[in-house]
């Protein structure tokens, strides 16, 4: 199934006879498409909509589609571009190349090239958003942010609810030393005693048996730290 039904759309289009063919061309495929016509407006749903792409045509009323272009990415470098002219011109595709443009087109458009050029770039989304989700460990091993969850080889790894506090935090902070005091206060409280450092001892030894021992380090007299590769 198209990844395009989950994501949205802004279209940034003065003509309105164009723009009302395209927005129901690609309606069908996205799940919401927004629609600016002048660069301020523009601006102004993205900021107030985040959409997950950008469809912008150069020659837009009162900021023109590539100033657009230029002053969202001061905040943003990743929302795929498009940007759409009526014309080759040499100077606007420099200038554009500088933008951080997933592409750069000439008008008219073919729908199923545009069509097929959007499906592309679902795909590296959705490729680009699992890798900010995972942070890679050592000999294999994967934490799921999102999730909230261990994995090795696809294979889940059970964890109490405790043992999933513990690596959630520390992940965190992969690979540095993390002290024993706010290991203890996180998943015990803020009672600094010689339970909550037992505790810690016997929840380690648990998670230890799960895991190869070398991603977690015990680092004398300091703390501990998860490894990354």
């Amino acid at each position: 199934m198209s990844r395009l039904c989950e994501l949205t759309l802004l279209y940034v289009e003065d003509d309105d006879a164009l723009r009302a063919q395209f927005v129901r061309i690609l309606s069908a495929k996205f799940k919401e498409v927004y629609e600016a016509v002048d660069g301020l407006q523009a601006l102004q749903k993205y900021e107030e909509l985040s959409p997950d792409m950008m469809l912008v045509d150069i020659n837009i009323p009162k900021i023109d589609g590539l100033e657009v272009v230029e002053l969202v990415r001061k905040s943003d470098k990743h929302t795929p571009i498009v940007v759409l002219s009526a014309y080759s011109d040499q100077v606007k595709l420099l200038k554009a190349i500088t933008l951080g443009l997933s592409e750069y087109l000439i008008k008219p458009v073919p729908q199923k090239k545009l069509l097929s050029l959007f499906e592309k770039m679902a795909e590296k989304y959705e490729k680009n958003n699992d890798a900010d989700n995972i942070i890679l460990l050592n000999n294999g091993y994967i934490w799921k942010k999102e999730e909230k969850i261990l994995c090795h080889n696809d294979t889940i790894i059970p964890l109490t609810k405790r043992e999933g506090i513990f690596l959630e935090f520390m992940v965190q902070q992969v690979n540095k030393v993390v002290n024993l005091e706010r290991i203890t206060n996180l998943i015990w409280g803020f009672e600094e005693n010689e339970l909550s450092y037992n505790s810690l001892s016997h929840l380690l030894k648990r998670l230890r048996k799960k895991l190869p021992e070398e991603l977690i380090e015990n680092i004398y007299g300091e703390g501990y730290k998860i490894v990354s590769v």
